[in-house]
């Protein structure tokens, strides 16, 4: 795999909707999983959820939230 370094410019309104962005995937990401954790609460407890009410974990990797921190961490 070939390295490529290049600089990219962003105007601090552009990098404030980037963060704004960040902030709404990772917000989202949070209720994912307060609701997959209800959800498996249930489970243990014999209660069902319905199949088209069940969460969907969007990566289903365990970094995601690292994923979000480097990304706001780039910006600065």
């Amino acid at each position: 795999m070939a390295t490529v370094n290049s600089t990219l410019s962003l105007n601090n309104e552009t990098i404030a909707g980037i963060r704004e962005a960040l902030l709404i995937g990772l917000a989202a990401f949070g209720e994912i999983e307060r609701l997959s954790a209800v959800q498996e609460l249930r489970a243990t407890r014999g209660k069902s959820v319905k199949k088209d009410l069940r969460v969907i974990h969007p990566t289903g990797a365990s970094d995601t939230v690292s994923r979000f921190a480097d990304a706001l961490r780039t910006l600065g």
